[in-house]
């Protein structure tokens, strides 16, 4: 659901302590963020190193043929030292904790899996049921072996769209492990792809255009890309694709076609970590890249500044905690829909709670109000009830007074009119013939009578300058008595020039 851009606002405001944890495999990012109503600052920033010596014992560096009881006794040390480290890694970074503060983690994409899926649309109703089933079919790890979570990317063609995270148990299970020591338990566990993606939607508000995010660390870079979506009354940002590829893979294999195909659709990039050696690694100085730590300099308020590029991913699982996310992705085991953030807070409720009491309170005060006018709007009306009759009735009588002037005003103007017709008529028609009936309307004659010969009239009458168009209305018909009775028609001559009265 979309809610209005002064609702989201509203229901923001608060007053929030959150830690944003950013895990590599050998360092720790920490932040830690605050939030007094609208305005957020940091309050602290730690980094420490994961020291697991000097010589690890890393199955990566054993080749050839291993026996499994030598590849389980590796395995084992390797993660027992690692846990080690990262524990007293943890314990360093407890003084600048609060046990009241969330704290979020952030696992670096070379830990984790971002893919993109197509389902049948079928799928639609129940991804979260139909991904259960088919999510072996696309990771190399047993359903049992990880912990996933998944943003919905709506309909693409005929298929349904997902982003899928994954992290193996075996390395959350290790980070959650060392935390727990300490009493430490995290509220949520994403992947880079979204921390940062939400930490650039808090500093610019929302997405400028297609959009692609670039950076990573050591020898793996990492690109996400975004883009606004249409969605009620404005666009809602969605992620595109995450890819996370070794450094060889972009300098010649499938991660530079990524970069090129991205280049030439001309988004916006912005950048964070080594960018400046990936632009130079796929040889592209030239392309002008937006650096994240600067763009958020401005929106973190009068605390601290952050001063390293890889705390930015802290910053924006932090970011979680004082619900100013847009991505909410949780990979933390058992968490499902519930365990999000709720849109509104206690504080958010008990404002909203106070303005619909205030709400209320002003609605009820308007409608008594508008009974007490409406009431004595009524007395008045009432008052006013005669006078308005009598006005009314004197109005009635002007309209028939005007209509009888305006008819004897016509019977005068007609009058001469008619005095000339009959003054003409006498003159012309012979003794011999009869009129009885005569009949004057809009400029027309109608005579109807009896004579010797009915025929004998036209001409007549088309002779007199008073009558023109002469002629008979129905056929005449011979009595008994050896007349004819005639019904004829004739239209008022008029000088030209001159326009007939009405």
């Amino acid at each position: 659901m979309i809610y209005p851009r002064w609702f989201q606002d509203l229901s923001r405001a608060d007053f929030l302590n959150s830690v944003g944890l950013y895990v590599m495999r050998d360092r720790l990012y920490l932040v830690r963020l605050r939030k007094n109503l609208f305005r957020l600052s940091m309050v602290e920033e730690e980094v420490r190193e994961v020291a697991i010596g000097d010589n690890p014992s890393r199955i990566s560096s054993l080749t050839g043929w291993i026996a499994d009881e030598v590849m389980e006794v590796a395995l084992r040390g390797e993660s027992t030292s690692h846990r080690q480290a990262l524990s007293e890694a943890v314990r360093t970074l407890m003084p600048h904790l609060d046990p009241k503060d969330p704290v979020y983690i952030c696992l670096s994409l070379d830990q984790a899996i971002g893919c993109q899926l197509f389902l049948p649309q079928a799928a639609e109703e129940n991804l979260a049921k139909v991904l259960e089933y088919e999510i072996e079919r696309y990771l190399p790890f047993r359903r049992g072996e990880i912990y996933y979570d998944f943003l919905p990317l709506g309909r693409k063609g005929d298929k349904v769209g997902l982003l899928l995270f994954a992290v193996p148990k075996r390395i959350l299970d290790e980070i959650l492990d060392a935390l727990s020591t300490f009493g430490i338990r995290p509220q949520g566990v994403e992947t880079t792809a979204t921390a940062l993606s939400n930490y650039l939607l808090f500093c610019t508000g929302e997405v400028p255009g297609p959009s692609v995010v670039l950076g990573g660390q050591g020898q793996a870079w990492e690109m996400t890309g975004l883009n606004g979506r249409g969605n009620g009354w404005r666009q809602e940002p969605e992620i595109l694709f995450t890819h996370w590829l070794p450094q060889a893979d972009w300098i010649q294999g499938p991660g530079r076609e990524v970069f090129y195909s991205c280049l030439r659709e001309s988004p916006k990039f912005f950048g964070w970590g080594y960018i400046e050696d990936f632009l130079v690694s796929v040889k592209a100085e030239s392309v002008q890249v937006e650096d994240l730590l600067a763009l958020g300099r401005g929106k973190l308020g009068e605390g601290k500044e952050v001063t390293h590029s890889f705390s930015l991913p802290a910053v924006g699982a932090a970011l979680r905690g004082l619900r100013e996310a847009t991505f909410s992705v949780n990979l933390l085991p058992g968490v499902g829909e519930g365990g999000r953030e709720g849109l509104l807070s206690r504080l958010n409720s008990f404002l909203i709670l106070l303005l619909l009491i205030v709400l209320i309170v002003l609605g009820g005060s308007y409608s008594v109000k508008d009974e007490i006018r409406l009431r004595q709007l009524q007395n008045e009306v009432h008052k006013l009830s005669p006078s308005v009759d009598a006005l009314r009735r004197e109005e009635e009588e002007l309209k028939r007074l005007r209509k009888e002037i305006s008819f004897l005003s016509g019977q005068k103007e007609r009058r001469g009119e008619i005095l000339h017709v009959l003054d003409e008529l006498s003159r012309i028609v012979p003794n011999s013939a009869y009129l009885s009936n005569l009949r004057y309307r809009d400029g027309a004659v109608e005579l109807q009578g009896s004579a010797e010969n009915a025929s004998n009239l036209v001409p007549l009458l088309e002779r007199s300058p008073l009558f023109q168009n002469v002629g008979f209305n129905a056929p005449s018909n011979r009595g008994r008595d050896n007349r004819e009775t005639f019904s004829l028609k004739a239209e008022m001559e008029r000088p030209e020039g001159k326009v007939a009265k009405p």
